[in-house]
């Protein structure tokens, strides 16, 4: 029962975030100079962006989404897969 009871915390404790994530499906394309390439929006929180890409992302390349108007930093990559930390 104990190790459950790990188990079920070390879950929640993942996705305990400040921010909300949203789950979503937005085709879109995005720039980092000089190339432009199409991706999805995963998911969306006041703070990060999840996308699907085949473009094979490096942390802190600042990326300039199309639609909607997003200007984010890419802080962790892994296969096809990215995560973006919003900025201004």
């Amino acid at each position: 029962m104990n190790t459950l009871r790990k188990d079920e915390r070390q879950l929640t404790a993942r996705e305990d975030r400040m921010w909300p994530r949203i789950k979503c499906d937005i085709e879109t394309r995005c720039a980092a100079f000089p190339d432009q390439w199409s991706c999805k929006i995963v998911d969306l929180s006041e703070r990060g962006v999840g996308i699907v890409s085949d473009t094979n992302l490096k942390g802190g390349v600042i990326v300039d989404f199309i639609d909607p108007r997003i200007k984010a930093q890419v802080v962790w990559s892994k296969e096809n897969r990215s995560g973006l930390k919003i900025i201004n």
